[in-house]
């Protein structure tokens, strides 16, 4: 495949990937995804296979599945019926077929199974986290989408940092910020979607490059924690402000990714410390 097709293709995928994660309730067919793109559905589905390895429906039908099992989980007070609900799902029937078949239990089944003694021991090591309630700031960024919970995360960061420097910014010196779609606990780890950020002035020009998209993080109700540590501790903590303290808060997560602001970036850093503001979107039960 030439290069300026190869790039064009990531771009209009990467554009309805945006489109997809903005709301992933919201029924999104092949054709209204492909008319956004300027591409025919047919060829729309194609070069999405191509370049992310899944069909159209299979993606959002995962994505849409992953955020219901967080739900169960995370949001007990909700009903299976609410939580299919709001993920766009029409019936009790096909959501349960749905989700057997992708997690291999009824939604009903998955609620009951116990915490993994691995995240037990996760949260036993967090005694306390302080928590302040407030609003995450809408903010308009650069970013990169990377498949993969582990290190390999780094090479998003350089590309961001390269795309940073041909665009006259100071990588080091701009806003790094992390979202968090997956939770590697219900999804393999090398399958789990993360996005690398870097804040932009709000009134500037910017353009998409390849891989690089432009998109503005909308504001958000959250509680946010203030974390340091080093590569691999962030999951203790993501375990317990997920298992712990959000069931036995008198909030529930909504379907937006968690967010990390950074302000030493394990990922780039020799020494992998990091320090960070996590933020988790929230409302009243």
């Amino acid at each position: 495949m030439k290069k300026n097709t190869q790039q064009d293709y990531s771009q209009r995928v990467n554009e309805i990937l945006f489109y997809i994660h903005q709301d992933v309730s919201k029924e999104n067919s092949v054709a209204s995804l492909a008319a956004r793109v300027s591409m025919s559905p047919f060829h729309c589905n194609r070069v999405f296979k191509k370049v992310t390895g899944e069909s159209l429906h299979a993606y959002i039908r995962r994505v849409r599945l992953e955020h219901c099992a967080n739900a169960l989980l995370f949001n007990p007070d909700s009903t299976i019926t609410e939580i299919l609900q709001e993920y766009g799902f029409v019936s009790n029937a096909s959501f349960t077929h749905a989700f057997k078949d992708c997690f291999g239990v009824t939604p009903t089944k998955w609620r009951e199974i116990d915490i993994p003694k691995s995240i037990n021991q996760n949260i036993e090591e967090i005694q306390f986290l302080e928590v302040s309630l407030g609003y995450f700031e809408k903010r308009k960024v650069a970013y990169i989408r990377h498949k993969g919970y582990d290190r390999s995360i780094r090479q998003a960061w350089y590309q961001l940092g390269e795309w940073a420097r041909n665009n006259h910014l100071s990588f080091e010196n701009t806003t790094m910020i992390g979202l968090h779609h997956s939770n590697p606990n219900i999804v393999k780890k090398e399958e789990c979607h993360y996005v690398a950020c870097l804040e932009l002035d709000a009134t500037g020009e910017y353009y998409r490059s390849g891989e690089i998209g432009i998109m503005e993080i909308p504001r958000f109700f959250c509680g946010k924690f203030s974390l340091q540590g080093k590569y691999g501790d962030l999951m203790k903590y993501m375990d317990y402000i997920y298992y712990k303290w959000l069931p036995h808060s008198t909030y529930e997560k909504v379907h937006f990714p968690s967010i990390a602001i950074y302000h030493k970036n394990h990922f780039i850093r020799e020494d992998e410390q990091f320090e960070l503001d996590f933020y988790i979107p929230i409302r009243y039960k």
